[in-house]
């Protein structure tokens, strides 16, 4: 067959082929969360609050500093209910509740084979400080003015957390009932 007599049929294809890309694309849009990190080293345990996050907006945090300067640990609140616990918990526990509708826009820190230091910003302009300032800086922050943080992901081994990221979007409402989720 002559290539001008199948040009109709391979424009066809092209157009659905196209649409089903463009279709595929939406819905990986639809559940993709804007990712910065992952900061430190990806080596340990993967752990992630993802799943988590659909109990609500972020409420809460807890950090632990170990006593060789590192963050061992890391611990979200979601809509008033506690995840999981993210790397172990040592005796330097720091908890940070946040205000109604505060959120958390920006996590700075220092990191290298271990995470030393993070610091939270906060929507109100609040900072809070963890750890030590040794290693490499790192910043993240969403891309969009409206987005926030969702949940996190990393690794953590028996001593510390290894690396973390942060993944951002608007602030979610609760879509199930979380009071069983405890860490």
């Amino acid at each position: 067959m002559p290539l001008s007599r199948m040009f109709p049929q391979i424009v066809v294809l092209v157009i659905a082929l196209l649409g089903n890309t463009v279709s595929a694309n939406a819905v990986l849009s639809r559940n993709y969360h804007p990712y910065s990190g992952e900061y430190g080293t990806p080596a340990g345990t993967a752990f992630s609050s993802s799943g988590e996050h659909l109990c609500g907006p972020i409420t809460g945090f807890r950090v632990w500093e170990g006593s060789s300067s590192y963050i061992t640990g890391i611990q979200l609140e979601f809509s008033n209910t506690w995840s999981n616990k993210h790397g172990i918990d040592t005796s330097k526990m720091h908890e940070v509740l946040l205000f109604p509708e505060e959120y958390i826009t920006q996590v700075s820190g220092k990191d290298d084979t271990y995470i030393y230091q993070l610091i939270f910003v906060t929507s109100l302009g609040r900072i809070f400080f963890f750890g030590q300032p040794s290693g490499y800086s790192f910043n993240a922050f969403p891309g969009q003015k409206s987005n926030v943080l969702l949940f996190i992901s990393g690794h953590s081994d028996a001593y510390a957390l290894r690396g973390i990221g942060f993944h951002w979007d608007v602030p979610v409402s609760p879509v199930r009932d979380c009071r069983s989720v405890r860490g």
